[in-house]
């Protein structure tokens, strides 16, 4: 290779390892660090997968470059310069929300107009460097330069300000002594809450109603209590975990991550059943975990996307998992949703032996086969178990047999009520374990849901306008609740009680007989003919919920009857951000 040759292989490969650094360090370095929770393998442990693809990447452009005449090879080189700068641009100043990628569908439509702005900068900047690359190349190159040598600067300052929780991951080996807690139950007294994200609660009762398969679960639920007109409190996730641990509403009067820390920091049932000397188990998607776990707890477990698979496999999804992320941040709006792919995501498919795999139905799923197969009742203490379980939730991925369908299918009510069926065999698979165990029977167990899942309700009435905004506002406030006192015999029992979520801690207080008193009122002592108003809560979903001080506007609405008949249901008030209310 002539020397020119080689001077125009080692700048296409100093260039390439600029694209090569942003690709495999610098931005899934930021995102790794600000996302710890969700990743089970160490940083440095993920950069050796990327090793490889890494040079072969490097090697590639500067091979192209080896060839290339020494004309358009100046135009290659600015090019690559100019990419490695929108990637700086993108990754860094073009962040748009995108919301929470917890299951979510993105609608792509929907603020395209980012995708014109990523466009016409991507384009604009390409085309100024190759039209004018005699003038503006060698700056260009530089400014890339400059924009890596920045970049490696914060890296490194980011590593020595994040050095003890990077190094203790690095020295976390592969456990699975959280799990084995979560399998470990009392042998004398044992609280099991099972949290079934989206459960709603017409859809429960068409299931147990079933002609062919309601048997096998009415009498695997013996003893149980499900409350027909269960009432929701919030349309969403977010703000209904503080309400269902402690009875507490929160109501746009301070900033959500301090009444969130005061709310579940202070009475709740975790933190008075612990009082009460019960060692308290969690389980769940490590975003809603770190939510319980402000409280009072002796066991915490994220269940990880992948929760049945060997050490090397948590490795590779790992890293997997951050690529497609990374990925996702550097190109522009129109090329997200193929890394995306439809909740799937690219790399992660590419690489995953089952792409169902990635998705957290079939690892939560998991999950309880691993507590059914491994569950024993050994522990001298007795215990609370809270999993919260993204079962029924959106996306929509099981088909009849409750295999992965092939694609993430439409949220409507055939859908939702295959997934929530399959949902309820695998909880009903673990209750049956208990029995033959020996410890269901003395055992309070409930199953709730945060908030329905989305679609029409069976059996709706009323004047046929709905008072709220839609009928999946309406839907989203029928969730689950069935309860199983300890001692409780015979069939499954349906109540036309007024229920509540905020009910849950009263409830469990009076059943448990815990030294506590919380808003709301046991289930058990409400009569099905009596008056009782009812709050619910419901906002415009944001994109950015988890993260912002407030929640936009929150609109309330009284429930004086019947859930299931809108006309009994009527505005309230509406609570605007730091404490404003709007009275109705």
């Amino acid at each position: 290779m002539s020397r020119g040759r080689e001077l125009q292989t080692v700048k296409a490969m100093g260039l390439g390892a600029i694209l090569a650094f942003n690709v495999f360090l610098f931005v899934p370095f930021t995102l790794y660090v600000g996302n710890l929770d969700e990743f089970i393998a160490s940083f440095s442990t993920i950069l050796t997968f990327y090793i490889r693809p890494a040079i072969f990447f490097i090697a590639a452009l500067s091979l192209i470059g080896a060839f290339l005449t020494k004309s358009v090879f100046h135009r290659y080189l600015i090019l690559l310069a100019a990419i490695s700068l929108l990637f700086w641009i993108q990754g860094n100043m073009l962040v748009w929300d995108y919301g929470l990628m917890n299951g979510r569908g993105i609608d792509w439509a929907r603020d395209s107009w980012r995708g014109w702005v990523d466009l016409g900068i991507w384009f604009g900047v390409i085309l100024i460097a190759i039209v004018f690359h005699r003038r503006i190349g060698r700056p260009i190159v530089y400014l890339a330069v400059a924009t890596f040598s920045l970049q490696l600067i914060v890296a490194l300052v980011v590593g020595i300000q994040n050095r003890p929780v990077l190094a203790e991951k690095a020295d976390k080996k592969f456990s699975t002594d959280a799990l084995v807690e979560m399998q470990r139950f009392s042998s004398r007294k044992n609280v099991l809450h099972i949290v079934l994200d989206g459960f709603q609660s017409d859809i429960f009762e068409e299931i147990v109603s079933d002609r062919e398969d309601g048997a096998r679960f009415r009498s695997a639920l013996k003893g149980f209590v499900f409350f027909r007109e269960n009432l929701g409190v919030f349309s969403y996730t977010h703000m209904t975990i503080p309400a269902l641990l402690s009875g507490k509403i929160y109501r746009n009067h301070m900033p959500t991550d301090r009444f969130i820390d005061k709310t579940i920091g202070g009475k709740t049932i975790l933190n008075a059943a612990h009082n009460a000397g019960y060692e308290i188990d969690l389980a769940g998607a490590a975003l809603l975990v770190g939510m319980y776990a402000k409280g009072s707890y002796t066991n915490a477990y994220n269940i990880p996307v992948n929760s049945h698979v060997t050490k090397p496999e948590y490795e590779r999804d790992d890293s997997a998992k951050l690529l497609d992320l990374a990925l996702f941040r550097l190109v522009p709006h129109f090329l997200k949703r193929h890394v995306y792919g439809d909740q799937l995501w690219l790399v992660q498919s590419l690489l995953s032996d089952s792409k169902y795999m990635q998705l957290q139905f079939f690892s939560h799923n998991a999950f309880l086969r691993q507590m059914k197969d491994n569950m024993s009742a050994n522990r001298s203490t007795p215990v609370y178990k809270l999993f919260h379980l993204m079962l029924s939730h959106e996306p929509m991925v099981a088909n009849e047999n409750c295999e992965y369908a092939g694609r993430v299918l439409p949220t409507v009510r055939a859908t939702v009520e295959i997934q929530a069926k399959c949902s309820l065999i695998e909880v009903i698979g673990l209750l049956e374990r208990m029995k033959e165990l020996g410890i269901y029977d003395d055992a309070m167990i409930i199953l709730q849901a945060d908030h329905g899942a989305w679609v029409q309700p069976a059996g709706l009435v009323g004047d046929g306008k709905p008072i709220v905004m839609t009928i999946r506002h309406v839907a989203q406030a029928l969730p689950l609740m069935a309860i199983k006192r300890p001692g409780a015999d015979g069939s499954l029992q349906m109540s036309l009680a007024p229920s509540s979520i905020i009910d849950t801690p009263a409830t469990v207080a009076s059943v448990l007989g815990l030294n506590e008193e919380f808003d709301g009122v046991s289930v058990f002592d409400l009569r099905p003919d009596e008056a009782r108003e009812r709050r619910t809560y419901t906002y415009e979903y944001s994109r950015n919920e988890w993260t912002r001080e407030y929640l936009t506007p929150i609109q309330e609405f009284i429930v004086s009857g019947s859930v299931f008949d809108t006309a009994t249901w009527r505005y309230g008030d509406q609570f605007l951000p730091n404490g404003i209310v709007k009275k109705r």
